[in-house]
């Protein structure tokens, strides 16, 4: 079924194929899809992958220049000026290349992208492998297992609006776990948490941090994510409300860096 999919995209990119996409993968289910070999040819990738993310709903800006199609690739030239503290400080996930933690993307803005759309345009030698987590399975664990630490999550937590400018200032707050009748968000980056405390000289909260440490703890577990690596030519799009994910760490070329296209649709 999937291949089916992937075929017919290839050939005809239409509003009657991404209705399907939604329905019956995006929205429920795997809650994600992975084209493979969707597209070589970098120039007409691109193009496909902008029109497929337009077809899908609305393009979301990513940064304060408002760019609705980002690449993620390191930034060398920075990297090599920054210090490790200094590179997890002021480097957002997609200009540097270090391990990153589970996350949802785009947590910092008011209503975040539903959908996560990665085009992969290179691939590191070394490295760059994509976790996938179901964090609707990890709020399930906690409702049955670790309620006490779930009252925590849904409650606010400032957050950092790192890469943005707002009038009202860079820190709002915002729960973790959202869920009311049909609707589950999962909002989460938690350095973007620690950041906002750390600003604000404000002290998270013993209950607050326990909560933390035992989410990032069944975020990593292997029974909640999936493991794999996309090629050039590779398109994966996600559910960005109900699943988080994360990238192992990948290695420096001397020329040319991985690189994937980006996008945040609602």
């Amino acid at each position: 079924m999937k291949n089916d999919i992937v075929m017919k995209l290839k050939k005809n990119l239409n509003n009657s194929l991404i209705k399907d996409l939604k329905k019956n993968h995006l929205n429920k289910n795997d809650y994600y899809i992975i084209f493979k070999n969707f597209e070589k040819n970098t120039r007409i990738l691109k193009k496909k992958f902008k029109k497929l993310a337009k077809l899908l709903g609305k393009t979301l800006p990513q940064d304060k220049a408002g760019k609705k199609f980002l690449e993620v690739t390191p930034n060398v030239s920075l990297i090599k000026k920054l210090t490790k503290q200094n590179q997890r400080k002021l480097l957002r996930y997609h200009q540097n290349n270090f391990f990153v933690s589970v996350h949802s993307d785009g947590p910092q803005l008011e209503s975040p992208p539903k959908y996560l759309m990665l085009a992969c345009l290179k691939q590191a030698k070394k490295g760059g492998y994509s976790i996938i987590t179901y964090a609707n399975k990890v709020y399930d664990f906690l409702k049955r297992k670790k309620p006490n630490y779930l009252k925590t999550l849904k409650k606010n937590f400032l957050m950092e609006r790192r890469g943005f400018k707002y009038p009202n200032g860079n820190i709002f707050k915002k729960p973790i776990f959202e869920k009311k009748k049909n609707f589950f968000r999962f909002r989460y980056i938690r350095e973007y948490i620690e950041a906002a405390y750390k600003i604000k000289k404000i002290k998270l909260k013993p209950n607050q941090i326990r909560a933390l440490n035992f989410l990032d703890s069944l975020l990593k577990n292997k029974h909640f994510h999936k493991k794999c690596k996309l090629s050039k030519g590779d398109v994966v799009i996600l559910n960005n409300n109900i699943l988080g994910h994360a990238r192992t760490k990948f290695s420096l070329d001397s020329k040319e860096q991985r690189r994937l296209l980006r996008a945040w649709v609602r």
